[in-house]
């Protein structure tokens, strides 16, 4: 591991002592993203195509319908397959212009369809990974997303033709720590549209939220000073890849102590992050800054006075753990 930072494995087992009694709602795996009712071609090009645009959505927003970042992500690609629009059909995405493609988001993520309400930054990069995928797709794998993905034989790594080691042709999937193959995979599998057949070598989700939550907890603990110095005054990094590959290395720690598969823990880490431990935090305020709270809605809970983790967290008790942020770089990895 990176000397800058360092695993703490005493930490990792507290973090999954306070978890290894919690589960995931079942409602959860059965929202309607996950349960639709469509043909599975239809239903991996809307999870293949909505992941390949999730990154980074700090500015994602409905205020309308009260929906951030992925929430309204999922609401969107349902709106768009409820309505036949063709940005789900990659033959006809492939023949569309960059300005088609700028358009179609614009519309799909403004609450009212008028471009200059479009809450979707970075459209034109964004815009350009989707056509990306649907010219390959139409000109490689007869306009199928799903001849793509069978052609991996449900592997992650199969001498140069598995999921980890295809998929990163295209722009939008091209993160060496696979986090949107990941998350991609995740929705096929809780949908029952793909089983992976080596799950040894799956690479935990790992996203700004769930960084953000594992510093401050103290399972990953930033050693030089430098470094903690500019995560905490949030300066701009070119890279976080020694930092992220830790926390992923944390979370495969917490797996094997709380007994919660890898793939599961993305929905116990990012809700947290993303509405308990936050700009605020729920074990100072006593609120979260989402309402309602992720975490509830995604897991077993019965009660939220305190966070999950508050008995376990060295942030909960040392305001310098609380002031890490996750490091501020730009990327499409995640």
């Amino acid at each position: 591991m990176d000397q800058t930072i360092i695993l703490n494995e005493e930490q990792c087992h507290k973090i999954a002592m306070a978890i290894s009694g919690v589960d995931v709602r079942p409602e959860y795996y059965n929202r309607e993203f996950i349960r639709f009712e469509a043909d599975r071609e239809t239903k991996l090009r809307i999870y293949f195509l909505s992941v390949a645009i999730c990154h980074q959505t700090h500015h994602l927003h409905n205020e309308k319908l009260n929906l951030w970042g992925w929430d309204y992500i999922e609401y969107a690609f349902l709106q768009m397959f409820r309505k036949k629009h063709p940005i789900i059909n990659p033959g006809y995405v492939s023949t569309c212009s960059d300005i088609d493609m700028t358009t179609y988001l614009q519309e799909a993520f403004s609450h009212d369809g008028n471009i200059e309400h479009c809450t979707l930054d970075r459209i034109e990069e964004r815009a350009n990974m989707l056509l990306e995928i649907c010219r390959v797709v139409r000109t490689r794998f007869n306009r199928n997303i799903s001849e793509l993905i069978d052609g991996c034989e449900g592997r992650l790594l199969n001498y140069g033709n598995g999921l980890y080691e295809v998929l990163p042709q295209f722009t939008a999937f091209s993160d060496p720590l696979r986090k949107k193959i990941t998350f991609f995979l995740k929705l096929a599998s809780d949908a029952g549209l793909i089983r992976i057949k080596d799950p040894e070598n799956l690479i935990p989700i790992m996203d700004y939220h769930m960084q953000r939550v594992l510093l401050r907890t103290g399972c990953v603990e930033i050693v030089d000073d430098d470094l903690r110095k500019k995560i905490i005054a949030r300066n701009p990094m070119f890279s976080d890849e020694p930092i992220r590959s830790g926390c992923i290395d944390a979370i495969k720690m917490i797996s094997q102590y709380s007994g919660h598969a890898g793939s599961k823990l993305n929905d116990f880490f990012w809700p947290l992050g993303r509405s308990c431990c936050n700009e605020t935090q729920l074990c100072q305020i006593r609120t979260c800054i989402k309402n309602p709270c992720s975490l509830m809605n995604m897991l077993t809970l019965s009660s939220h006075e305190e966070c999950l983790l508050e008995g376990s967290c060295k942030g909960a008790v040392n305001s310098k753990y609380r002031a890490l942020w996750e490091p501020e770089v730009k990327t499409h990895f995640y």
